[in-house]
């Protein structure tokens, strides 16, 4: 079945969400609250937009060159997908945490200014607050998005099916989505097209929730702010 490949992705989605999100937004509010406008956060700026354009596979490729083949990580672990499916979140969810930074109206820091708060006050206690929902439906949508990706996984060697259900991100399995190529791309394809079709549909209600989740908070939050 594909209990092993549901379990594999949901522990790559966990080491993705621990590792990108808190320096997607950490880098996010450096960038656009701390950073001083030079050269340099130019070149940071530019570079975070170019990695956002790059395709995927050349994530797997950084992925095998550095996490497997330097630092000796075991291959078609949860924990090496989940540390190249962040390296491929982290432009995305710098960019939405970003937009959503400037969308703060000037005036709700001019006040706090005004008022006496310290400039990480402000930031913290009274700008966060406000793109609360924005931050979470951008990183919820950039950990779905890394949910469907199938090529990075394949290059760090999940490309094999493994029967046996992962019980640390270090144990090997499979993905949802390498888990469909491989029976789609089998000899005996007409043999696992049910299975086929079922994993599809996993995968697709798995996207859906996750969707549904950004939507909710998100109207939830805005209702409170």
């Amino acid at each position: 079945g594909v209990l092993g490949a549901v379990v594999g992705s949901a522990l790559m989605l966990l080491v993705t969400a621990l590792i990108a999100i808190p320096i997607g937004v950490g880098a996010a509010v450096w960038l656009e609250e701390f950073a001083p406008k030079n050269r340099w956060t130019d070149i940071i700026e530019v570079n975070i937009n170019n990695l956002a354009a790059v395709p995927s596979i050349v994530f797997g490729l950084l992925g095998a060159a550095v996490f497997i083949n330097y630092f000796r990580l075991p291959l078609s672990a949860p924990l090496v997908g989940g540390l190249v499916l962040s390296l491929m979140t982290l432009p995305t969810i710098i960019i939405a945490t970003r937009s959503a930074l400037r969308a703060v109206p000037p005036s709700l820091r001019q006040a706090a200014l005004g008022l006496g708060a310290s400039k990480t006050q402000t930031v913290f206690h009274h700008v966060l607050p406000v793109t609360y929902p924005g931050m979470l439906t951008a990183t919820i949508i950039g950990v779905a998005q890394a949910l469907g990706e199938t090529a990075p996984l394949l290059l760090i060697g999940m490309n094999a099916f493994v029967a046996q259900v992962p019980a640390t991100p270090l144990d090997q399995s499979s993905a949802l989505p390498v888990q469909i190529f491989l029976w789609q791309g089998n000899e005996n394809r007409n043999f696992f097209e049910a299975r086929t079709s079922a994993a599809i549909i996993v995968l697709l209600g798995l996207m859906l929730t996750l969707n549904a989740i950004a939507i909710f908070l998100r109207s939830r939050l805005e209702k409170r702010t």
